[in-house]
């Protein structure tokens, strides 16, 4: 059996200002296949949704890993992207413009 680490995405919650929360979150599972890691992260997901009041969306992303041991530097979850975008400007529009910052 080998480690998935499996992505799924929850409505988090609503702000005061109306704005949605999401969370992201990434949990490993040991398995024989991709389809056996999603049946587990579905199941798990579900009722980490439904414990914490959350919704979830019903895509899921899942990442194989190497098979060696863990350690530390060890790569858990890698994701190519395709942007006509420069690094800051990839940066900016990815991970900040819609970062979660709970005091505004």
């Amino acid at each position: 059996m080998s480690w998935y680490a499996v992505k799924s995405l929850y409505h988090f919650g609503i702000k005061e200002s109306g704005k949605n929360i999401y969370e992201e979150r990434i949990v490993c599972f040991k398995a024989k296949s991709f389809d056996s890691a999603h049946a587990k992260a579905l199941k798990e997901a579900e009722k980490y949704a439904k414990d914490c009041n959350f919704e979830l969306h019903p895509e899921q992303s899942a990442y194989k890993q190497d098979g060696k041991k863990l350690r530390n530097g060890y790569e858990v979850w890698s994701v190519l992207y395709e942007s006509d975008l420069d690094l800051e400007a990839f940066y900016n529009e990815h991970y900040l413009k819609y970062d979660y910052n709970p005091d505004s």
